[in-house]
């Protein structure tokens, strides 16, 4: 409930659950300081709005801006005023279509306007929790005693906790599979113009040596051409003309082949067609995340590049997914370039930034891929939660908490592995992600 509270940025998230006449209570609830908790709260149908049980067993939510502007009666704006509330959003929790409960938003701090986004957010989480309800008949268990309701609130927010992990899987995967697309889409298109070039720069080439050769017998032919044809010769400066042309389709050959070299990794790292186990080249994921990567290595402003240093093993072919596995390569990198600049941002002295990139055979049926950066570390407590989902060492707004809790899914659930850390605050962070070669042995 803390991270939907924060996710909305409002003061209190609670779930309400109704009893069969209509009375209920405040089951499990979230709340900012200095607002006072409502857990336990019994709310009658006396302050209850007419026909709203209606509304809500349809399914309809609502978005309150502001009490005081939506005609309710004198009784239920003294009961809202009792909680502290000023706006609030209410999605109802339905299991087998009977209205069970409902999911609210409260904000006390004054009028709030509701975006559609954050009302489709927690009308998600609100089916999400009708069915995790309805699976572990939570609503039953409720209903016995007090004692046992709190033991069944314990039971929500465990289960809520475990809707907030498919939640994160959910839009990290949708997110890598937003970029997929893109840099799939974005190398097809580049692929089209650049075959086109790279295939004509060859023929240019021989054009060019054509007709350098028909001006070179033809200065042989005439050397004494008339005046007008020798003036001309001179302001192109011909000798020159006839040295460099060659020289810059070179150049042209050799950026489209760089361009066609960028291309290719980018379709390794999309991975678009490779939505099941295949064996690969592991160094080939490796590199093309870097690729994608590459800016962020150079340097900006007053950080210096960061130098990348790769230690590649000779290693087999390897069963897995390997858009998975380029995600988790994302999102440890990415994670590697964050804390350097970190390390910098606190102590421009520190020590020369580099990232390394080690695999190694363990054995014929194991690798290991090391990932260690030179950033600012982690305290033991920290590197203890880092694949809790939400959780994150980063400052507000520059992480979500969930790319190292994804990415340990992908590596242990997906590909039967292990991801490991290791870290000392002030002393750079390694991870080890060691995966079998071939899925079903150890």
């Amino acid at each position: 409930m803390q991270a939907v509270r924060q996710q909305l940025a409002t003061d209190r998230v609670v779930v309400y659950r109704f009893c069969p006449d209509w009375t209920g209570e405040v089951i499990v609830e979230d709340v900012a300081s200095p607002w006072r908790s409502t857990l336990g709260e019994i709310g009658t149908d006396n302050c209850f709005p007419g026909g709203l049980a209606q509304y809500y067993e349809a399914g309809q939510g609502r978005a309150i801006d502001d009490i005081y502007q939506t005609g309710f009666d004198a009784c239920h704006l003294q009961y809202l005023e009792t909680l502290q509330v000023r706006a609030n959003l209410i999605v109802p929790i339905l299991l087998k279509k009977q209205l069970w409960g409902l999911l609210i938003a409260h904000e006390c701090r004054g009028p709030r306007h509701w975006t559609d986004s954050e009302i489709e957010l927690l009308a998600a989480l609100a089916g999400q929790v009708g069915l995790a309800i309805g699976q572990a008949d939570l609503f039953q268990q409720a209903t016995e005693n007090a004692t046992r309701a709190r033991q069944q609130a314990a039971d929500l927010t465990a289960t809520l906790a475990e809707l907030q992990r498919t939640q994160a899987k959910l839009v990290q995967t949708e997110k890598m599979s937003s970029l997929g697309q893109l840099v799939a889409g974005v190398a097809h298109e580049i692929n089209n113009p650049v075959s086109f070039i790279d295939g004509n720069i060859l023929h240019a080439a021989d054009y060019a040596q054509d007709l350098l050769k028909l001006t070179e017998q033809y200065q042989a032919t005439y050397p004494n051409p008339p005046e007008a044809l020798a003036q001309l010769i001179a302001k192109v400066d011909l000798e020159f003309l006839a040295a460099d042309f060659p020289k810059l389709l070179n150049s042209m050959r050799v950026g489209a082949e760089r361009i066609k070299t960028i291309v290719a990794s980018l379709r390794t790292f999309s991975r678009m067609d490779e939505a099941e186990i295949k064996a690969v080249n592991i160094h080939d994921g490796l590199d093309s995340t870097l690729m994608i990567l590459q800016h962020r290595l150079k340097a900006d402003g007053g950080r210096p590049k960061i130098t990348l240093t790769r230690r590649y093993d000779d290693l087999p072919l390897v069963e897995c997914y390997a858009g998975k596995l380029n995600q988790v390569f994302m999102n440890l990198i990415s994670n590697a370039i964050d804390a350097i600049e970190e390390q910098i941002a606190a102590d421009n002295q520190g020590p020369l930034p580099t990232i390394s990139i080690t695999t190694e055979a363990l054995s014929p049926e194991q690798i290991r891929i090391s990932i260690s950066d030179t950033g600012s570390g982690m305290t033991a407590a920290k590197r203890q939660r880092i694949f809790e989902p939400f959780y994150t060492t980063k400052p507000i707004g520059k992480g979500t908490g969930i790319g190292l809790s994804i990415s340990y899914q992908i590596v242990t659930e997906h590909h039967h592995g292990t991801l490991e850390c290791e870290s000392q605050a002030g002393q750079g962070t390694t991870f080890h992600v060691t995966i079998p070669v071939q899925q079903g042995t150890t």
